[in-house]
């Protein structure tokens, strides 16, 4: 008989998350739950080899409806998995708000510094493959990975099904721990002690799942790019997407102190005495605002969102030329100091064009320093007292006028 590892990691699968929290929610409340299901007498005479299989019953039901209702834990990790670095990345490039600091801290301890590279490969794999059928859009990623595993790696299969196992079972126990702190003040047999034991369990499990299923996610990835390399299996497109212009892109980042804007430079990357913007190299068919939000964030660890462009310029010969598309960005936050991030500092617009190594670099600071007046302007006009009574007045006169004669329903 053969051994094949995708049915026994199935049958282990159900058992963590299936039998296992059932079994467990079963015997903390089976007294408790058992004489008002069954009746009083006929609980009692459940004893011996009827007690075991009425055990083993209300296991597998209770586990069956533990993990449909464990199911809805999918939406808050979809929620934070849209959370992550590169997602605010992608958010701050299109203008959008940086989400709250314990939201990132949050991502962080689950993904730490992810950038979606695996997932994104990978859906390039499933896109090549699936064209032929115009299928690419019937199935998502993950669901592909793994079929595609089962016919031609089952052993990279049985791997992602064991990180599978380990997270439906701590998605369960979640619900189980809600479910026994629900159940608590019909309790008197438990200590009170014990509810700030189930109090530190829950965001322990939870955090439990969420790192599992990213690790289950993320191995059929690996698996897929791994075997897609090794067998040829896929022809990705090798059509050059490259563009002559631009080559890089970079921000001219600053922030309000005392009324007056402050500039962001780093030290340049081979030549710590040189003070300039931060930039870098456009990756294949990545937009340039999404390039230049990661790009400060990678250098500085600066969060900064994107207002409007301010120039592009040359790059020296030395950087092997081309041109660098450069943004005019507002900081929004701060991430965690990290041994990468190069040394940078603010200045005033004085002073950045003082320390700036490049002719270039000054001219953006003076266009970004007229660009930010204007933008400062136009915000503290709209939010001056003035406006808003203007505002006020203009919905009071729209209100009335609805309500007049010629308001209402019509006929």
């Amino acid at each position: 008989m053969n051994y094949e590892p995708q049915k026994f990691f199935i049958g282990l699968m159900d058992f963590f998350s299936i039998l296992l929290p059932g079994a467990l929610l079963t015997y903390l409340l089976m007294d408790k739950m058992g004489p008002v299901v069954l009746g009083y007498d006929r609980y009692q005479e459940l004893t011996e080899a009827k007690g075991v299989a009425a055990f083993l019953v209300a296991s597998y039901l209770v586990g069956h409806l533990v993990f449909l209702l464990s199911s809805w834990l999918d939406l808050p990790y979809d929620w934070l998995r849209h959370r992550s670095s590169n997602k605010q990345i992608i958010r701050l490039a299109h203008r959008g708000t940086l989400s709250p600091w314990f939201v990132r801290a949050l991502c962080w301890i689950v993904f730490k510094q992810e950038q979606d590279l695996a997932v994104n490969c990978a859906g390039k794999i499933k896109e090549q493959a699936l064209k032929p059928l115009q299928a690419q859009n019937a199935v998502n990623t993950f669901q592909w990975s793994k079929a595609l595993l089962a016919q031609e790696h089952p052993d990279g299969l049985a791997t992602v099904q064991r990180f599978e196992a380990d997270s439906k079972f701590f998605r369960c126990f979640t619900v189980v721990l809600l479910l026994l702190l629900a159940e608590w003040p019909w309790q008197h047999r438990w200590p009170v002690e014990g509810v700030s034991v189930v109090l530190l369990m829950l965001p322990l499990a939870l955090w439990r799942y969420m790192e599992q299923r990213y690790k289950a996610t993320n191995q059929a990835y690996w698996s897929v790019i791994t075997l897609t390399a090794k067998d040829g299996k896929v022809a990705l497109d090798k059509t050059d997407h490259t563009v002559a212009s631009p080559s890089h892109a970079g921000g001219v980042v600053y922030r309000m102190r005392g009324g007056q804007a402050e500039y962001l430079l780093v030290e340049a990357k081979d030549d710590p005495n040189q003070w300039v913007l931060p930039k870098g190299h456009i990756e294949v068919g990545e937009d340039p605002r999404i390039t230049a939000a990661r790009e400060v964030h990678e250098e500085t660890g600066v969060w900064a969102r994107i207002h409007e462009e301010c120039g592009c310029v040359s790059l020296p010969v030395s950087r092997n030329g081309g041109e660098c598309l450069f943004y005019l960005m507002e900081k929004t936050g701060c991430g965690l100091r990290e041994d990468n991030f190069r040394e940078h500092r603010w200045f005033s617009l004085r002073e950045a064009v003082k320390q700036a190594s490049y002719l270039e670099t000054r001219e953006l600071l003076r266009v970004a320093e007229q660009r930010v007046a204007r933008l400062v302007s136009r915000q503290s006009h709209r939010s001056s007292p003035s406006r808003c009574l203007y505002r006020s007045r203009r919905i009071l006169r729209l209100i009335v006028k609805g309500s007049g004669p010629r308001g209402g329903v019509p006929k």
